[in-house]
């Protein structure tokens, strides 16, 4: 479903299975953002990666893990060696919570003060 917001975008994101490396490659290489959005490399995954071939991987490509415990999971240690842009999990854990806490008690998430707790 495209979103109002989106429409002109030219923002095209695809989904596929993994176990298809060469898809993967050729996808990673005419992209400029790389998400994960499965739980390999949190906790009980911890240590494990979407990656198995880092040379995928360019200072270019923005990295992206929905992993939020570790803070820093293999995928963005990887990203991170090289070159890649990274950003981690906490903040999707932390607009979810606050939809969640919403819609739970009826009243606004402290944000700020969660975001100070967690990212400090």
């Amino acid at each position: 479903m495209i979103n109002e917001d989106m429409k002109g975008s030219h923002c095209k994101a695809n989904i596929f299975p993994l176990e298809d490396k060469e898809a993967l490659r050729a996808e990673i290489a005419s992209s400029d953002i790389f998400a994960n959005g499965t739980g390999v490399g949190m906790k009980p995954l911890e240590g494990l990666s979407v990656i198995e071939d880092t040379s995928m991987l360019c200072p270019d490509l923005i990295v992206t893990d929905v992993v939020y415990n570790p803070v820093k999971s293999k995928l963005l240690e990887q990203a991170e060696e090289a070159g890649c842009q990274t950003i981690n999990g906490l903040g999707m854990m932390l607009w979810q919570g606050a939809m969640a806490f919403e819609y739970w008690t009826g009243r606004e998430m402290p944000v700020q003060y969660i975001k100070e707790q967690m990212f400090e």
